[in-house]
């Protein structure tokens, strides 16, 4: 359980510039749901969108990039050895371009 306010102050004081690190880092939410944060990632992108000046086209950059981010996570969990799991969850992105 997280405030609204805690995804603002993230990116308003804590140096947060993206949605996957204020869901993995700043908040803790892709580990500690079951859905790992993508039933709220478009509420927190959208609450960090003012801070951050970004567009709906940056929201929905930021929100595909965390879903994608997320699966390649699951599909790692579905491996049979560290090599493959590695290669998986490397399947998405690190960063998103602003």
């Amino acid at each position: 359980d997280y405030l609204r306010a805690e995804v603002v102050y993230a990116a308003s004081h804590e140096g947060a510039r993206h949605l996957d690190d204020v869901l993995t880092r700043r908040t803790r939410i892709s580990i500690e749901t079951f859905d790992r944060g993508t039933r709220c990632a478009r509420e927190a992108a959208e609450l960090m969108a003012p801070v951050l000046g970004w567009d709906k086209d940056q929201i929905e950059r930021e929100v595909q990039h965390y879903e994608k981010r997320v699966q390649a996570e699951r599909e790692s969990q579905r491996q049979p050895d560290d090599l493959s799991a590695d290669a998986a969850r490397l399947g998405a992105p690190d960063i998103v371009p602003l």
